[in-house]
């Protein structure tokens, strides 16, 4: 059997001009993890699998391993352009996974979903959405 877990590592990712996005999805740009190349791949209007007005994230392994690893995505509501915790235990909408296999070079694993496009829009500051991606493995 696999080891024990890792800590979690938190990498934050901007959406600049969440708002205005129209693509039918949208990546952002490419961050590290565990030495793995990660991207995240946005449908700012769903895509086929999720409800009429819910936006999708999608968290993509780049690297050309597989590797077995747990994820969350958090969004966070911001005030005076830093972070301000706005529910009890400073998580307002998240989504959480298990341990999951991401497959090399373009494996990916959907939230689905993740919340409603009107929620998402409240979290912006200055046009930007961030995302907190936590993760860990083994």
């Amino acid at each position: 059997p696999p080891g024990p877990l890792s800590n979690w590592v938190v990498k934050k990712v901007h959406v600049h001009g969440f708002a205005g996005l129209t693509a039918q999805y949208v990546e952002s740009p490419e961050f590290s993890f565990f030495g793995h190349q990660w991207t995240v791949l946005i449908s700012p209007n769903g895509n086929d699998k999720s409800t009429e007005g819910y936006v999708s994230f999608y968290l993509v392994n780049k690297s050309p391993e597989s590797i077995q690893a747990e994820f969350t995505i958090i969004l966070r509501s911001t005030a005076r352009g830093s972070f301000q915790p706005t529910t009890v235990g400073e998580v307002d909408t998240k989504w959480p996974f298990g341990m999951c296999t991401f497959g090399a070079q373009g494996g990916m694993l959907c939230s689905g979903a993740f919340a409603k496009r009107g929620t998402i829009l409240t979290f912006l500051n200055n046009g930007t959405l961030t995302l907190e991606i936590h993760l860990r493995t083994y």
